[in-house]
């Protein structure tokens, strides 16, 4: 794996671009990672430990894929305040930056190129794809359907019972949820203010003591929730490809499902399904979604993610 570092100007500042390359000198067609929601460095783990991102570029640069990531704002070396307490607008407008400087770099002279949404990386991806020629596809794994309330519901709804949580434990915690959602998601509370009369839920609903929830701003996840789903994605003018593991607790098999269905109506053969066997939301192999919740977040890679986007990548 060949390392390679660009910058890319941001509306908040520099932004580190991280590529991974094959041999030879290019120019190479390309795929864009875009990932979740997490407002941590992209930077790969530790030798000696189980990567799924390293391992996933990798393969795609053992098929003469260049790779590459953007950092988020603050990371890395770039400007800006921290991705902590940036909004999902201001995020869209760094990968769109990024995504400007990517497409004019001299590597890829030309060379066309995919989008890979993973998680909410996933609504970005059609957004960022609109008007812009040298991408000519946009892949997602493990993205949503439904707007951002709806889908908290329902995940927590199958998260409760693979926990073995009771009917009665579950009907109170989504209503606790709904509480929560009706003043940050749908209101204007900051999620510690969002917590009066159910303080005893704070940890459970993910508030940490900056008043952010997992990790980022009220502001992020109103405009998450705000965010279209289907537009962007009906409007797309390049093929589709939707990804989900059979082993990922996070999201849910019927609503990739339900978007490929939903753009095939509109254009016929446009959008494919996959389902990855054995892969879990963190593309780690576990047998089941109840096998990786009690992983802890470890595992082997699950080659099947990289098999199943690279068989879809060939045909473009």
């Amino acid at each position: 794996m060949i390392a390679r570092d660009t910058w890319a100007e941001g509306p908040a500042g520099k932004l580190r671009l991280r590529w991974t390359l094959p041999p030879g000198e290019g120019p190479f067609p390309w795929v864009m990672y875009l990932p979740g929601y997490a407002a941590g460095s992209m930077a790969f783990h530790p030798e000696g430990t189980v990567d799924p991102l390293r391992c996933l570029l990798g393969a795609l640069n053992d098929a003469g894929y260049a790779t590459v990531r953007a950092e988020k704002r603050g990371f890395g070396g770039g400007g800006g305040p921290k991705a902590q307490d940036a909004g999902f607008e201001e995020e869209h407008s760094d990968l769109a930056a990024a995504l400007a400087a990517i497409t004019a770099d001299e590597l890829l002279r030309g060379e066309r190129g995919v989008l890979f949404g993973h998680s909410l990386g996933g609504l970005h991806a059609p957004r960022l794809a609109a008007g812009v020629a040298a991408v000519r596809g946009v892949a997602l794994y493990g993205v949503g359907w439904l707007t951002w309330a709806e889908y908290l519901v329902a995940s927590q709804r199958r998260v409760l019972a693979l926990s073995g949580a009771s009917p009665v434990d579950i009907e109170a915690r989504v209503r606790v949820l709904e509480r929560y959602n009706a003043r940050a998601l749908h209101g204007s509370a900051e999620p510690a203010e969002a917590l009066e009369g159910i303080e005893a839920w704070r940890r459970w609903l993910g508030v940490d003591e900056h008043g952010r929830q997992l990790g980022r701003t009220g502001r992020y996840w109103r405009e998450v929730q705000a965010c279209p789903v289907a537009a962007p994605l009906l409007a797309l003018e390049v093929p589709v490809l939707a990804m989900w593991g059979s082993a990922d607790w996070q999201s849910q098999r019927e609503e990739h499902v339900a978007l490929v269905e939903a753009i095939n109506a509109a254009s016929p053969g446009m959008a494919r399904f996959e389902e990855v066997a054995g892969a879990d939301h963190d593309w780690r192999a576990h047998a089941t979604p109840g096998a990786s919740m009690a992983s802890g977040w470890t595992g082997d890679f699950a080659d099947g993610v990289a098999e199943a986007l690279l068989r879809w990548l060939r045909e473009r």
